[in-house]
């Protein structure tokens, strides 16, 4: 009886999830049929980007004739997926734990209505068209950071007109692997967190992933809410709430809301110094609001660890297991990844560093180390933010220090608020300006075309696996340019944006040409999803499978 009961629940869901995929495509089809808008070339703090005519409008408004087509399809994928979402979600006590807490996190994560304008998701800035970070190929050229969910409308032409953030979108497949922040005192270093800086440490949660999805809502430059109990008082009055007391419990909810907590949620933040919770609870109901919070993120994680979003799916996976097999430049590629090109010094590949054809120790490498390094990027001027000095028409100024602004990545955590042991780490600051969190390289070229750009590093300052690897080849080794100048990222490179920390372990590799080619090749096979066979779901019955063809060892 048991089983039967979950085979009734997991047929309508799989029916659920393949009208949502035909809903989003019939979407596109009907509403998204602009093309991408054409790429500008560079300009200081992408000036001749007019973001705004590239968005879609307000909830309400009239349609933006010109919306980039990127733009669209991917609201009409966020709609469609929280659309078909909150169809399961009556059903949801059918539902085995896993399923549960995974369909809170993932109708969190497309949820627009959690945005001040209702315009903007976790989704928005995190696509899995392209390995869960910038889905808008206009944007990742430019801008770099997406679009935030607060226009300015007070800009002035060519500034700014809608709130930026300083980089690029991390993506969040694979990153609830990484562990508690904490310094390693055998090797001085720190290890784990999430975000480029590490401040999402998951010393509170136990968890970074949890950590890091509670600060996009009420960053005010991204969903922008004022206070977390905003998101609460969202989510309780929206179609999910009955599986947030499913997941959570009854007393989720149970919460006194102050008469003007619909005003209050309706303005973006940052609140005002004076009042830093502005929607007024109780001791008590402030406690029930943060622990709803916090459950509603730690679902969050728990979507971002499971298959779908974190399914080890990808070609050099199905080599490791005996099941593929890689073509001479992607071999070639990957024996440099772990010897001569010192890649596997921080993105660890399951080898032991400098090895080359051995039997990987790790089956399921997540590609860093968790670690953090200043690999001497330089600044990214096209970045909007550095042009946000000015109050916007709620009187906040995104960026007061305009371009005296230079982003010191983990050293201005540690010696920030957001430090959360600083009588040990602090004075470590200077030794980490300039540092940045190791990127997992799985899905580094997932994309939904050939043509689709993307940006890499923390600034988005490269544009292609072909310029991530050319730098890291010879950065150090070439001429200085100015960023825009003829040559750049050919024959020069503009200088660090932090001088201090610059690893000399890259930089001046000596690969060729044909080596560089090689190395991007490798990287192309770490895209999830190249099963030649569909895969079962996490919702369908499983299925016996044959064990993994482990290839020769000798």
């Amino acid at each position: 009886m048991k089983r039967d009961k979950t085979n009734r629940y997991r047929k309508p869901l799989y029916g659920t999830v393949t009208v949502m995929v035909a809903a989003a495509l019939t979407s596109h089809t009907l509403t998204a049929q602009n093309p991408p808008a054409p790429i500008p070339p560079f300009s200081i703090c992408s000036q001749n980007v007019n973001t705004l005519s590239l968005l879609p409008p307000l909830p309400g408004g009239t349609p933006n004739p010109n919306e980039d087509g990127d733009t669209q399809f991917e609201n009409a994928l966020i709609d469609n997926t929280e659309s078909s979402l909150l169809q399961v979600v009556p059903n949801a006590s059918s539902l085995d734990l896993a399923h549960q807490v995974q369909l809170l996190g993932k109708l969190f994560i497309y949820d627009k209505t959690l945005s001040p304008f209702g315009n903007i998701a976790c989704a928005t800035c995190h696509s899995s068209r392209a390995g869960f970070t910038g889905g808008t190929t206009i944007f990742n050229a430019t801008t770099v950071a997406q679009p935030g969910g607060v226009p300015i409308l007070n800009a002035t032409a060519p500034g700014p007109n809608v709130r930026y953030g300083p980089r690029k979108p991390q993506s969040y497949a694979y990153a609830a692997f990484a562990p508690i922040l904490h310094y390693n005192t055998a090797v001085a270093d720190f290890y784990g967190g999430n975000f480029w800086d590490m401040r999402a440490t998951g010393i509170r949660l136990a968890n970074p992933a949890a950590e890091q999805a509670q600060g996009p809502p009420v960053n005010p430059v991204e969903i922008g809410n004022p206070d977390t109990a905003c998101v609460v008082w969202k989510v309780s009055k929206g179609g999910y709430a009955s599986l947030v007391q499913l997941v959570a419990g009854a007393q989720s909810f149970a919460i006194n809301w102050p008469s003007n907590v619909a005003t209050v949620c309706a303005t973006p933040g940052p609140p005002p110094a004076s009042d830093p919770f502005p929607v007024h609870l109780s001791a008590q109901d402030r406690g029930t609001s943060n622990a709803t919070y916090d459950h509603l993120t730690l679902a969050v994680a728990s979507y971002e660890s499971s298959a779908e979003v974190s399914p080890f799916s990808s070609k050099f996976d199905a080599w490791l297991a005996g099941n593929a097999t890689l073509s001479s430049s992607e071999q070639h590629g990957y024996d440099l990844f772990n010897s001569t090109a010192k890649c596997n010094q921080c993105h660890l590949s399951g080898n032991a560093i400098n090895s080359i054809g051995l039997a990987p120790a790790d089956v399921a490498p997540l590609f860093t180390d968790f670690t953090s390094a200043n690999t001497g990027v330089p600044r990214n001027l096209a970045i909007p933010y550095y042009c946000e000095s000015k109050p916007d028409q709620y009187g906040y100024t995104p960026n007061p220090l305009g371009f005296t602004f230079f982003d010191l990545g983990v050293g201005a955590m540690l010696s920030g608020p957001n430090n959360p042991n600083p009588l040990q780490w602090k004075h470590l600051a200077p030794l980490y300006n300039g540092k940045f969190q190791v990127p997992t390289l799985r899905n580094v070229d997932t994309r939904p075309r050939a043509n689709f750009i993307k940006a890499y590093m923390h600034n988005g300052y490269l544009k292609s696996l072909a310029e991530v690897v050319h730098f890291y080849n010879t950065s150090q080794a070439l001429p200085r340019c100015d960023q825009g100048s003829p040559g750049e990222k050919v024959s020069c490179w503009p200088l660090p944006e932090t001088p201090a920390n610059v690893s000399t372990l890259i930089g001046n590799l000596g690969l060729s040409a044909q080596d560089e080619s090689d190395i991007v090749a490798f990287l192309q096979t770490l895209s999830d999803h190249f099963v030649t066979t569909p895969a079962a779901s996490l919702d369908s019955d499983p299925q016996p499978v044959a064990p993994a063809r482990h290839r020769n060892q000798n």
